[in-house]
């Protein structure tokens, strides 16, 4: 898996956000509540896609440590890993109320 795609799916989020907000204040409200859709797809794809990454990583680093016989080495995600799953959280739950009440901040 690219360790990238989260960001991408985060950015990606970001812009639809900001492209259905646009179409909402110059065309019709109900583009920006749509929009919030995929603003929470893309999201939740980011959350999914840092879960499995981090799980990948988890478990790598514990294989190599069975089989070495080393001690367990510093599991904790790291702080850039964070403050992206943070974002996605953050970035859900807007992408929830855009979605269901976009269209209605407009009028």
């Amino acid at each position: 898996m690219n360790p990238r795609f989260p960001l991408k799916c985060l950015i990606a989020s970001w812009a639809f956000g900001l492209v259905g907000l646009l179409l909402g204040i110059f065309y019709k409200p109900e583009y920006f509540s749509r929009f919030g859709a995929i603003v929470v797809l893309l999201a939740l794809m980011s959350e999914y896609a840092l879960l499995k990454y981090e799980l990948e990583r988890l478990y790598q680093s514990l294989s190599g440590v069975e089989n070495s016989g080393k001690s367990l080495l510093n599991l904790a995600p790291s702080k850039w890993h964070q403050k992206k799953a943070l974002m996605s959280h953050i970035t859900i739950v807007l992408g929830t109320f855009v979605w269901g009440f976009g269209d209605l901040w407009l009028q």
